[in-house]
């Protein structure tokens, strides 16, 4: 389901559409047992990628991973709702969906990250569909989806090819429909220090691209509806509370610093603001609740 003459976005979106030319993945699909697992039984694949889906701080435990790093999902219990999670990788956030009741959906341009998530499905006993596809061009029709979900992915594509998938967020939706969509704050503390190291460059290929509160909101509000944005941590991005005890000791004090900052901004609102990494909520049609 990738585009093979649109501008690539990833270096998995140029992998996956040679392994499809050399007719590689027959012999892939087939097995379902972990391909090389340490003796926690955590799959080789998501050992090296965790890094690159989960942040910086987690180069320490790159190939040491003790148990699977499933985080805690920011979004209320449902009864079976379909949920659209695009840029899944393995399948963490699709692992935490459906143990809050929805029922995933999840897209990556890499074949390679789709087939981990298959054997981890299987291992944990998860149900959840997937797809291999591109966040531009989304391969379901209008109105398919309750929620739409999304982390570490837009941060990546230039501001352009993300008003593409902002686009197609809102085409998926059904009435109302919902999406929260991780972004990073060019005012965070640690993202403006990453900005001028680069000499405050747009970036390129797979950087990070920074955006403004404002302008998020202006973005959001115009191609997809009402939207607001919340702190998801600070100093840094992907920082999840859930994996505290995965990390090395001297980062600890980091992620419970960045976790007691965000729920402080629930209370004390500009502090949003200074958050590294921002949640943005919006809905399809007008309402007076998003998400919380």
């Amino acid at each position: 389901m990738l585009e093979d003459d649109a501008e690539s976005t990833h270096g998995y979106i140029e992998h996956t559409l040679e392994q499809v030319t050399r007719n590689e993945l027959g012999e892939a699909i087939r097995p379902l047992r972990p391909l090389g697992a340490n003796s926690q039984g955590v799959d080789a694949f998501l050992q090296g990628e965790v890094p690159y889906t989960s942040g910086q701080l987690y180069l320490p435990v790159q190939n040491r991973l003790t148990r699977y790093p499933i985080p805690t999902l920011r979004l209320p219990q449902s009864a079976g709702d379909r949920l659209l999670d695009i840029g899944f990788n393995w399948g963490r956030w699709s692992i935490a969906a459906a143990r809050s009741g929805y029922r995933p959906v999840g897209i990556d341009p890499s074949v390679d990250a789709i087939l981990a998530a298959r054997r981890v499905f299987k291992q944990l006993d998860v149900r959840v569909d997937f797809i291999v596809g591109d966040a531009r061009f989304l391969p379901f029709r209008g109105g398919s989806c309750d929620n739409v979900y999304s982390y570490g992915v837009f941060q990546h594509l230039s501001k352009a090819n993300t008003r593409l998938g902002m686009a197609e967020i809102r085409r998926v939706f059904r009435d109302r429909g919902r999406s929260l969509v991780q972004m990073p704050n060019k005012y965070g503390v640690r993202q403006h220090q990453q900005s001028r190291r680069r000499g405050f460059t747009e970036g390129e290929g797979f950087e990070v691209r920074y955006w403004s509160p404002p302008e998020m909101l202006s973005a959001f509000r115009q191609l997809i509806g009402p939207s607001d944005v919340s702190a998801d941590c600070f100093f840094g991005l992907g920082i999840q509370l859930s994996d505290i005890d995965l990390l090395p000791r001297r980062y600890r004090a980091v992620v419970r610093a960045s976790h007691g900052l965000a729920s402080a901004s629930r209370r004390c609102r500009p502090l949003r603001m200074c958050a590294d990494s921002l949640y943005v909520a919006s809905i399809r049609s007008p309402a007076q609740e998003i998400f919380q």
